[in-house]
């Protein structure tokens, strides 16, 4: 069998430099967000968000916080369809959304099992 090819795939490795995560649960969900430290030229900062209300109001509340805080993608890990409330509500106050899958998140080597640890992996951010 011959070896294959390997072809770089730069234009889809994409790094995104303000990203937020949310570990969805049936009523609620834990949200990190990294950005720019502007106290620290070059390094990063996180805000966690413990237990925001899966509810129209509170969602669309933190999207617009998110918003603000120019966060260009918002990742959701759900292991239900827990989800679609906070997809489709950040999605409609304008943010871009993905959604992984939570034992995919998970099983990443040397990543520690905890939510604000975790986070950015499911961001897609190296840590």
């Amino acid at each position: 069998m011959r070896k294959p090819r390997v072809i770089p795939d730069e234009d889809h490795e994409v790094v995104y430099e303000r990203v937020a995560a949310v570990d969805v649960a049936k009523a609620s969900g834990v949200v990190c967000m990294r950005s720019p430290d502007p106290a620290r030229p070059g390094r990063f900062a996180s805000r966690i968000w413990d237990q925001v209300p899966a509810t129209r109001a509170r969602v669309a509340e933190l999207g617009r916080e998110l918003l603000r805080c120019q966060v260009q993608m918002v990742t959701l890990e759900s292991t239900s369809d827990y989800w679609r409330i906070w997809y489709y509500v950040l999605e409609s106050v304008g943010l871009a959304v993905q959604l992984v899958s939570a034992s995919q998140a998970r099983n990443l080597r040397g990543r520690p099992k905890t939510d604000p640890l975790t986070c950015w992996t499911r961001c897609g951010w190296p840590g």
